[in-house]
């Protein structure tokens, strides 16, 4: 009996939910998340209203959140793949954490053709075009409190670039930002980074706010990989019903609430198990459309201001 592989599962079903996704950009999240203290699951996500939901993924019996860019290379190469299927798609942003500010992968994402930003680390040396150290990436902040952009600029020992740098710490913010990308920077773009944020709220809904990941209690890795894979596969469907609940008028059937607190996840999962309840058809549809939200989340974590 021949075995279809997961991944090539997971691709055709999601062809299937962006098959009518037309020209409009992608904003794609790259993070780790630990499971049971003794697994890590990397993964790269679509950040869509103010969700994120998983096109790749790896699970790691690795202790730390920390991963090689040998472990994180297979889940961008997946997605990549993924991706060529919608040839339509004019734009493609890559966002990470500064623990993913690898020269490496930098190359790899630009060699992709997708626009990137990756928060930096202050310590980084910064270099301006003709090879004169600046010094690091921390004493390029304003002393007014403004931001700074420096575009045409290196980093690091191996002076790699050109990149452009935004620096800024928000009055009263615990830390500041630094966020390194590859195209020019304007006051944008930490809304632009920010969006990164989804991802957490993605694994949230896997652990604890939706599936519960870690209360099945399996501690192996093959059971494991399974049940990402089966939730994961869920998660499309929560989506594409969720969003056809908003783009038919339908959120307060489900959620009552005056604000928008519910997620295009959260809204799926309340419809269908109503749907159950009340013996209706459930998935009858499965589509995630590009169009703007028409009910935004109120709840999204924001840049520094």
């Amino acid at each position: 009996m021949t075995t279809i592989p997961r991944t090539a599962i997971y691709q055709a079903v999601l062809r299937q939910a962006f098959s009518n996704w037309g020209d409009a950009s992608i904003t794609l999240a790259l993070d780790t998340t630990r499971l049971f203290q003794r697994w890590c699951v990397v993964c790269v996500s679509l950040t869509y209203r103010g969700r994120a939901l998983p096109l790749a993924w790896q699970l790691l019996e690795h202790q730390s959140s920390v991963v090689s860019m040998e472990d994180i290379h297979p889940v961008l190469a997946s997605v990549h793949s993924f991706l060529r299927h919608l040839p339509e798609v004019e734009e493609v942003y890559f966002r990470a954490d500064r623990g993913f500010m690898d020269q490496k992968l930098m190359t790899l994402v630009t060699a992709y053709g997708w626009k990137w930003a990756i928060r930096g680390k202050g310590q980084v040396l910064v270099y301006d075009a003709q090879g004169k150290a600046l010094g690091k990436v921390r004493e390029q902040l304003s002393r007014h409190g403004s931001p700074v952009f420096l575009d045409d600029v290196y980093i690091t020992a191996d002076k790699y670039g050109p990149v452009s740098l935004a620096a800024y710490h928000a009055p009263g913010a615990r830390e500041p930002w630094f966020v390194v990308s590859h195209h020019a920077c304007g006051p944008g773009i930490f809304d632009e980074y920010a969006e990164r944020f989804q991802i957490e709220a993605g694994f949230k809904d896997l652990k604890s706010a939706g599936f519960d990941l870690e209360a099945s209690h399996f501690r192996d890795t093959t059971a494991l990989n399974g049940l990402i894979f089966l939730l994961a596969l869920a998660a499309v469907f929560l989506f594409s019903e969720g969003t056809s609940l908003k783009s038919e008028e339908q959120r307060r059937t489900v959620d009552s609430h005056r604000k928008r607190r519910l997620s295009c996840f959260q809204l799926g999962r309340r419809a269908i198990l109503t749907r159950l309840a009340r013996r209706l058809p459930i998935l009858e549809t499965l589509a995630i459309p590009s169009c703007p939200d028409p009910h935004p989340l109120e709840t999204t974590r924001a840049p520094p201001r």
